[in-house]
């Protein structure tokens, strides 16, 4: 039976938008897929839960009907089933986890931030189900809820964590391989490394740029290609730094379109992680799938996807594998084989299980 959906994204951009536009074409559903645009976040997760219930009211009263609500943590699950009232009375609700509060470094603290932390608890109560994108993600969640929780003044609640555990599961998230699949690995006279992530603290950029301004020095003869999202709070800092790399350098920047993007990393043999804090990585599964070999910290979501071989410890560890895959070039399409699965045509049939599955447990 094909199910009918309604999806909620409040931030409708990066790999929120992403995996929602590789994987609903694979699905049987009928979908109403209700986004916002993709900037100030906090304000999203405050706020969403207020335009997008008064939307689905409108939808409603227009004779939608839906076997299962599916929102993304941007959403404050909670307030939208108090706001959307006799819209959605009876109908089940799935919260993912691409990321969440209790880990998300945050560099500035203040009671407002509290807030956020306990929106993802919050939803994930009011949730029939959860699922998170990494094992790591879903552990390091309930580990945290008790610590959390105590910080309330009192009547600090009992059973929270155990009573989301129950009701959680791991499913990644899929990525768009159709792009990949249309471009072959195409290499260069130099091996070409690519580092590409968005351009925050947390992706720790200075740490990729310290290891291969090393191997610079060194004389060593390779290329450099930063893609990902800029900001504007680091875009500077970033272009400075890759500016130490001179004719290295061969890529800067958010390339233009799926397409080009695919062919940048069809271009290189190596990819690099250097995140402080990352909750799955589809970046460099992405270029797994169109050749380049993985390197990345043995640490957060890393060590569920990726076996030690492609895995290092320490900084030292970084410059010493990157030494050694510019010394001796490694083949095209090395990690492919772990990026496969992760396909929207590979998830698709477990996240229509998995839907299929919570919307008949609400019916009964």
């Amino acid at each position: 039976m094909t199910l009918s959906l309604l999806v909620l994204e409040p931030y409708y951009g990066g790999s929120h938008r992403a995996v929602l536009d590789a994987l609903l074409p694979h699905l049987d559903v009928k979908c109403d897929l209700l986004t916002l645009p993709a900037r100030k976040w906090k304000w999203r997760m405050r706020g969403a839960a207020v335009t997008m219930a008064a939307r689905v009211r409108q939808l409603h009263a227009e004779g939608r009907r839906w076997d299962l609500i599916y929102a993304s943590t941007f959403l404050n699950l909670a307030e939208f089933l108090g706001l959307a009232g006799n819209a959605v009375a009876g109908v089940p609700s799935v919260v993912y986890f691409h990321e969440n509060q209790l880990l998300y470094p945050n560099r500035h603290t203040a009671e407002w931030d509290l807030q956020f932390p306990l929106t993802n608890v919050t939803s994930a109560l009011a949730a029939d189900a959860c699922l998170f994108n990494s094992r790591w993600n879903l552990e390091g969640f309930v580990a945290g809820i008790p610590g959390f929780l105590r910080q309330f003044p009192d009547h600090v609640p009992n059973g929270v964590a155990e009573a989301i555990a129950a009701k959680s599961a791991v499913l990644a998230p899929a990525f768009d391989s159709v792009p990949l699949d249309a471009v072959e690995p195409t290499r260069g006279r130099r091996p070409r490394i690519v580092w590409p992530h968005r351009w925050e603290h947390d992706k720790a950029p200075e740490t990729f740029f310290a290891a291969v301004q090393t191997l610079a020095r060194e004389d060593l003869d390779f290329e450099v290609a930063v893609a990902g999202q800029s900001f504007r709070e680091t875009e500077q800092a970033m272009a400075e730094a890759a500016a130490t790399l001179g004719g290295r350098l061969v890529h800067l920047g958010e390339p233009e379109g799926r397409g080009a993007y695919a062919a940048l990393l069809a271009s290189a043999d190596v990819a690099v992680s250097t995140a402080q804090n990352e909750f799955f990585g589809l970046a460099m599964l992405e270029a797994c799938y169109a050749g380049a070999t993985p390197v990345v910290p043995d640490r957060l979501a890393y060590p569920e996807l990726y076996p030690a071989a492609f895995r290092y410890a320490s900084d030292e560890g970084l410059v010493s594998t990157l030494r050694s895959l510019v010394l001796e070039r490694p083949a095209p399409g090395a990690a492919r084989n772990i990026a496969e699965k992760y396909t929207a045509r590979s998830l698709a049939p477990r996240y229509q299980e998995a839907f299929e599955k919570i919307a008949a447990a609400g019916r009964n």
